[in-house]
């Protein structure tokens, strides 16, 4: 199919339609000499006076304008900048991006984003061909976004976790990590943040490709996704450290995706896991009758028989505590019965207990003295 001619304004020539889109973008477009400040504006589109309060041909009858509507606070950079355009100047195909701000007429401050390009004719000098964009608004969210952080920084440096954030590996930049890394892991948040592929290059041999393969089936699931996984990481020392990670996919302010999360130190806790989980068997060969301690079941190593009788050392361990307990409560119930018959035995003197010595009856209480008036001691024969 054949294509179309491009359309213009209807009722006027090409020129006249560039201009009118020009004129109609939400942005200031200019032309401007390339020397210096001062230097003549050669053409402002109208969206000029709605940035900042001043028509087109109030700019280009006053040059200097533009240098006393820039902020005081950022002339010193606008100035280096404008050095910097100047060396530019004698780049052929030379551009330029900065931001700064400017005065309003009514006074309010405009964050500016100046994006312009050398053009660079057969005939005459050199100029600027750039736009002027308000960035005002994403400026304040910035700020806003800043004082909120530095708010909650004490409050996350406080947690007993480490907060962070970070794009996917490969090489997957930090953008942001709590102090708390150092005290897990021995590296500054500097550090952390400097080296993208600390991470990666932390993670425990063993649960190396697990981890890698975990995160990437993550990011890419869909935003808001939670991600869970426990696994070693290295400390600078050398030393294993486990740790619980808890993610969410999310999107950074330039659309990547991101993972947000908290890295916690559960080595305590798997260490009790570890230690618990640890036991010693006596195995006995079936065949051969060898005796012998190993920490799991494994086959003879005399005469390679798989059956083998099994003690585990822990079970033991745990039925001698079982009859340990029977046995001292049998010894406190002994124990609480003979404190009865003490008691009974001293307030009833009639009573007598006797020891056996050498084929013979010895009273050992009560007292002779307590013996009551009147009543005969027992004759031999009654003994």
């Amino acid at each position: 199919m054949k294509a179309e001619p491009a359309r213009v304004a209807a009722t006027g020539s090409p020129a006249e339609g560039f201009a009118l889109l020009v004129e109609t973008l939400p942005a200031v477009v200019y032309e401007a000499e390339a020397a210096g400040p001062g230097s003549a504006w050669r053409y402002l589109s109208p969206q000029i006076e709605t940035l900042l309060g001043y028509k087109a041909e109030d700019w280009i009858a006053e040059p200097d304008l533009w240098w006393d509507r820039i902020h005081p606070d950022d002339r010193a950079t606008v100035d280096s900048l404008e050095q910097r355009e100047r060396e530019l100047a004698k780049t052929l195909g030379a551009t330029s991006v900065s931001e700064y701000r400017m005065l309003h007429r009514d006074g309010s401050v405009v964050w500016v984003r100046d994006d312009a390009r050398l053009i660079v004719p057969e005939t005459g000098r050199p100029y600027w061909r750039g736009v002027f964009s308000d960035i005002t608004a994403e400026r304040e969210t910035e700020r806003a976004l800043g004082q909120a952080f530095e708010r909650y920084r004490d409050l996350v440096d406080s947690l007993p976790v480490c907060v962070y954030r970070a794009e996917p590996s490969p090489s997957g930049r930090w953008e942001v990590v709590s102090s708390q890394i150092e005290r897990l892991l021995g590296y500054s948040p500097e550090e952390w943040l400097a080296d993208p592929m600390l991470w990666e290059s932390r993670l425990h041999v063993d649960d190396r490709a697990r981890v890698l393969k975990n995160e990437l089936e993550h990011m890419q699931m869909p935003l808001g996704t939670q991600w869970v996984s426990e696994y070693r990481l290295r400390h600078q020392s050398g030393d294993a450290v486990w740790v619980r990670d808890r993610a969410v996919v999310t999107r950074g302010s330039d659309g990547r995706r991101v993972r947000d999360g908290i890295m916690i130190d559960i080595t305590p806790e798997r260490e009790t896991e570890v230690s618990q989980a640890l036991d010693v068997y006596r195995l006995t060969c079936s065949q051969c009758g060898d005796s012998w301690a190993a920490y799991r079941l494994e086959p003879c190593q005399r005469c390679k028989v798989a059956e083998v009788h099994s003690t585990s050392m822990n079970e033991v361990l745990r039925e001698l505590a079982i009859s340990r307990g029977q046995v001292e409560g049998l010894l406190d119930g002994i124990r609480e019965h003979l404190e009865v018959v003490t008691t009974r035995l001293e307030h009833e003197p009639g009573v007598r207990a006797f020891a056996r010595r050498e084929g013979e009856h010895e009273t050992i209480f009560p007292n002779p003295q307590s013996q009551p008036v009147g009543e005969p001691e027992p004759s031999a024969d009654d003994r």
